[in-house]
């Protein structure tokens, strides 16, 4: 799938560590570059971006906010905030279902948006294949990363 790129800004070392695994998941599930979008007239692709509390940098919000049209590249965007209280001392099970909640939350927001602008070639492809691949989420292990 060539469908939404994710990735993150934490407010420390700790928090990255924690989620890191799961938008490098996401990626491998709903990133995977070609040639041109079998969902989208023009857009590129969308665009999710983690943005993880930590004692270093409190991002005092929580959930999908600020949708907005990249500067550099025609691809929407949307922040997914999560405080440290959602991450912290978690178990992967509960974490993945905090993160899984959060991605069809602003995957919603977005697809709302790309619809709007008459951007979606096939709605239902596009809600079929967003399903499967948070099937996959959901059950796929998480990546090993070096240094953990």
């Amino acid at each position: 799938m060539y469908m939404i790129e994710f990735s993150g800004q934490s407010g420390g070392s700790q928090a990255g560590k924690a989620t890191r695994p799961y938008h490098i998941l996401l990626n491998r599930i709903f990133y995977q570059k070609q040639d041109s979008s079998d969902y989208f007239k023009t857009l590129l692709f969308l665009s999710i971006v983690f943005r993880v509390s930590d004692k270093h940098q409190n991002f005092e919000s929580e959930g999908a906010e600020f949708l907005q049209k990249s500067d550099s590249r025609n691809v929407y965007t949307i922040d997914f905030a999560i405080p440290q209280e959602r991450w912290h001392n978690k178990t992967d099970v509960e974490l993945r279902s905090y993160i899984a909640e959060g991605v069809r939350s602003c995957f919603d927001s977005l697809k709302q948006k790309a619809i709007e602008l008459g951007e979606v070639i096939d709605e239902d492809k596009l809600e079929r294949d967003f399903e499967y691949g948070m099937t996959q989420f959901m059950t796929l292990p998480l990546p090993e990363l070096k240094g953990r």
